[in-house]
């Protein structure tokens, strides 16, 4: 109800609103799919009538399937926007004085919606389709040692913000095909490469086995640093930043914390630093990853004191005022206990 109240309070003061409460959707899209084939079933069972009885209400209810039919996709294809607006850290609702309206669960909307604009593509397998089959062409190019076709970039720049089109675009490609566009990307097409690739974390798993798959076949090409940088600023789905973070402080433990303190003397920013950054910069990541990982955590720290990235992360972790109180308290008596028990090995 408080999603519901913030979304009337927001559209009476702008004409042009497009708010959209993304759960509300989901049950409205699955509400819609049991109405289509509720008249499915019944249109089945009185398909034949004796003769002389109007088939009017037939005419009818098949108008009816066909507009509840139509409707799924385009409802389908805005939450879809809408789910990357918000996750991807867009505005969300303006609180309002609704009495008991404003307490209980927090619902998830946001003012952004789905926007004004909902891409090239009239519906979600349009736009599935075709980064599908993009996807297949920048395969066949880079098996073939081609250069992957100038339409494909014309259509990835143009549908890099589609979260349909990147879906299909990256789960056909995968981990390693994504490191293969990365590749063939070089300066001109990095830009939309990274921008897709960040909508595309909040539509598909991106966990650290496909993160690992896609490095590992990143560094087999030489394009390593390129990738670890893409997936810095990419804007990467909550989940992904994790899962980053754990990889970047996986390789802290796993290099001793060398050139841990960031870019100096003009040497590059160490990878591990870049993939610790998109969880640093974010409570809700930073609180997850220390409470999901404690002890690479403080093996990290042991082992790279000078890491900027990772100060920020233990900072975030626990003392973030809009995350879980609970895990971030908790987070600060895991980090008090580990510089306890460090204290006398420091002061000898």
């Amino acid at each position: 109800m408080a999603g519901h109240e913030d979304l009337r309070a927001a559209a009476a003061r702008d004409r042009d609103f497009v708010g959209v409460d993304v759960d509300a959707m989901a049950r409205l899209i699955q509400q819609m799919n049991g109405a289509s084939q509720a008249i499915s079933t019944w249109l089945r069972t009185n398909a034949t009538l004796p003769p002389g009885v109007p088939r009017t209400g037939l005419r009818e209810a098949q108008a009816v399937h066909t507009w509840t039919g139509g409707q799924q996709g385009m409802l389908t294809r805005r939450r879809n926007y809408a789910l990357t607006h918000l996750n991807q850290g867009g505005p969300t609702m303006p609180k309002v004085s609704a009495g008991r309206l404003g307490s209980g669960t927090r619902r998830r909307t946001t003012s952004a919606g789905a926007g004004h604009d909902l891409g090239a593509f009239p519906d979600v397998r349009a736009a599935t389709r075709a980064g599908t089959a993009d996807a297949a062409a920048v395969l066949k190019a880079r098996e073939a040692h081609r250069p992957v076709p100038d339409e494909v970039w014309k259509r990835l720049r143009a549908s890099a913000d589609d979260p349909d089109y990147t879906h299909g675009l990256y789960g056909r490609l995968g981990p390693a095909g994504t490191a293969r566009l990365i590749e063939a990307a070089g300066k001109d097409h990095l830009k939309d490469v990274r921008t897709s690739l960040g909508v595309a974390s909040h539509h598909l798993t991106m966990d650290e086995k496909w993160l690992r798959v896609m490095l590992d076949e990143a560094l087999r090409r030489g394009v390593r640093d390129d990738a670890v940088a893409l997936l810095s600023q990419a804007g990467l789905a909550h989940r992904t930043r994790v899962a980053l973070g754990h990889l970047g402080l996986t390789e802290i433990v796993e290099t001793g914390g060398s050139e841990a303190a960031g870019a100096e003397n003009g040497r590059p920013v160490p990878s591990h630093e870049a993939m610790l950054a998109p969880a640093a910069d974010d409570p809700h990541a930073a609180v997850e990853l220390y409470s999901r990982h404690p002890e690479t955590l403080h093996r990290a720290l042991a082992d790279g004191p000078r890491s900027e990235a990772l100060a920020r992360l233990v900072i975030q972790a626990t003392t973030a005022h809009d995350a879980d109180p609970t895990a971030v308290r908790a987070n600060a008596e895991r980090l008090a206990a580990f510089q306890a028990a460090r204290s006398p090995e420091t002061s000898a």
